[in-house]
């Protein structure tokens, strides 16, 4: 009886902190119907019950969640799948948090898209890709896209992606190739194809009609990256603007979830491109072996590079990065690199690796894709008619000060074991890639830290 009466005491306290987190979205349940309203309506019924599990609401961007779906269900007639799905991303973006997102929004996952791909530059928006008929568009910067300018496109699509500013613009390239999604986000007069305005390679500036083609790939229920373009790897007959440059290190193993290198003697260099186990050893597993590796060489400096990384389970590289700063003498340095594309899980691996190597920690590159305080885990769930895939999430992270005491109901239960006080997530080191040097294969990111290191800065 005592034993039960002490077993009772722990779990129903542990049961209330855990429920909230664990929760699940509610069930869909609803009569089959084939008219566009009625699956809309289901739709919509079944997202609005999104605040039922999704905690990153306050109270009044919850209001403003619940008046953004009964100003839809007026609509439901009217909106294909495309309308529904920037619809239903403009109120779940309302949540202002970057796990808590409609996914897949993405030309050719689902949606139409034209014959170009992008990639942003610290000099603007490029085509880094295109089909043989539009090879001559590879290196021209876009200007603007049916009339409107490309920033006032970027500010225009801002509140269909929820966190802050930059990770709205790292995926607008998703949706600038689909005439689709603009189209129904009120950006394009059709949705069968735009009007681009280019700066071609030649410095010549063109006005492009490009029409739209069916998606060659099913919908994603993942977050999809747009910098993962700037990788040379396209669908066969596309060309590339790398095509025959010899490919900097970090370009060269994308579809590799992590491996590592001796760019010098006494330098370790480590790319973990997802937080996931790949073929048959995991990424937990490789990363101590290689930390073991690496203590029988004469490492004094490393590099962690993290800017292709959108994220998985951070418990697989929580002993790496405690280790690693340990391999280290008090004089090496530990550089961190970043984007706007080191997302959810990679932010908590930055995070404790500046955590752990204390002042020999730099961060270097962009700005990570979301906060240092953001809400994360839970799940996705699927609209019941169009499929749509929506993120909603259910605990708390504070990868800047840490989870306390206070914070037990809502923080991340792991974190009170992985998490870590990090402070400032911002890079030291702000370094964005011009066009024409990420277009020569070079690697300004990379270069800047060997140049640290030679000048023995490293600050």
């Amino acid at each position: 009886m005592v034993v039960a009466a002490l077993l009772a005491l722990v779990a129903t306290p542990l049961a209330i902190i855990l429920y909230p987190t664990l929760k699940p979205y509610p069930a869909a349940s609803f009569p089959a119907t084939t008219s566009q309203r009625d699956r809309n309506l289901q739709d919509l019924a079944h997202l609005r019950r999104l605040p039922e599990v999704e905690r990153s609401f306050t109270a009044q961007s919850r209001m403003a969640f619940d008046q953004a779906i009964a100003t839809l269900e007026p609509r439901a007639s009217d909106l294909d799948r495309a309308g529904l799905a920037m619809a239903a991303a403009k109120a779940v973006a309302l949540a202002d948090n970057g796990h808590s997102n409609v996914l897949g929004l993405a030309g050719d996952h689902g949606f139409n898209a034209v014959p170009i791909r992008l990639g942003w530059f610290g000099d603007g928006l490029f085509v880094v890709a295109a089909d043989e008929e539009r090879r001559d568009l590879l290196g021209g910067q876009i200007l603007g896209v049916n009339g409107r300018a490309t920033i006032a496109l970027v500010e225009a699509l801002r509140p269909y992606v929820g966190g802050p500013a930059n990770l709205a613009r790292e995926f607008a390239p998703n949706l600038l190739i689909s005439p689709e999604l603009l189209h129904a986000a009120g950006l394009a007069a059709t949705a069968n194809g735009s009007s681009f305005e280019i700066r071609l390679a030649d410095g010549r500036v063109a006005f492009v009609e490009l029409a739209a083609r069916a998606a060659t790939r099913a919908p994603t229920t993942r977050f999809s990256w747009p910098k993962g373009n700037l990788g040379p790897t396209q669908p066969k007959g596309w060309g590339h603007v790398l095509d025959g440059v010899a490919l900097p290190a970090y370009l060269t193993r994308l579809d590799a979830n992590y491996w590592h290198s001796y760019p010098a003697s006494d330098l370790l260099h480590v790319q973990i491109n997802r937080v996931a186990d790949q073929g048959s050893v995991g990424v937990a597993k490789y990363l101590s072996d290689l930390l073991d590796e690496a203590a029988r060489k004469p490492v004094r400096n490393a590099v962690v590079d993290l800017r292709f990384n959108p994220g998985g389970d951070y418990t697989l590289t929580a002993d790496f990065a405690r280790r690693l700063p340990e391999l280290l003498p008090p004089d090496g340095k530990l550089f961190i690199l970043t984007s706007a594309n080191t997302f959810s899980a990679a932010i908590s691996t930055a995070a404790r690796l500046k955590h752990f190597a204390g002042p020999r920690a730099i961060l270097v590159g962009e700005a990570m894709g979301d906060r240092s305080q953001f809400w994360g885990e839970g799940g996705l769930t699927l609209l019941p008619n169009s499929k749509v895939a929506v993120r909603y999430t259910t605990a708390f992270h504070d990868w800047e000060h840490g989870c306390g005491l206070s914070q037990v109901t809502t923080c991340f239960l792991l974190n009170y074991v992985y998490g870590v006080p990090a402070g400032a997530l911002q890079p030291a080191l702000t370094i964005v890639p011009s066009f024409a040097d990420y277009a020569a294969g070079k690697d300004v990111v990379m270069s800047e830290v060997m140049q640290q290191l030679a000048s023995g800065q490293g600050r």
